[in-house]
């Protein structure tokens, strides 16, 4: 990771995808996922807390990347996420704070261990 970003956290990586890029967005129940109205998801990394897994289900596809507190490589999230061949970070520890709007970086180079970070002054929304 390059030196204009500020790491935020760590996590389990589901697989290896390089380093990947978007807006964060913070999704905490069914409704914030049934609010979105025609949004354009291809940028989006979505981040969950803990039970919050499954109702991202709908628009999973569409995500860029998913952060999650939670989960493991079996749970559904790491399954439904590896079918839709999206990103997905789980278990993860944010030291750090992400706001929806924020510029994210993952880094998903290591086949264990990926890396948050947020880019440093740089909020997209």
């Amino acid at each position: 990771m390059s030196g204009d970003l500020n790491e935020v956290g760590t996590g389990v990586n589901l697989f290896t995808a390089g380093e990947v890029r978007g807006t964060a967005r913070w999704f905490n129940d069914t409704s914030d996922v049934l609010s979105i109205d025609d949004d354009d998801l291809e940028d989006t990394i979505a981040f969950v807390n803990k039970g919050g897994m499954t109702f991202l289900s709908p628009i999973l596809p569409d995500l860029r990347a998913i952060v999650c507190t939670a989960g493991s490589r079996e749970s559904h999230l790491a399954i439904l996420s590896r079918e839709s061949d999206v990103p997905c970070v789980l278990a993860a520890e944010l030291g750090g704070t992400v706001s929806d709007g924020d510029t994210v970086v993952l880094d998903l180079t290591d086949a264990d261990t990926a890396r948050v970070a947020v880019a440093a002054g740089a909020v997209t929304a």
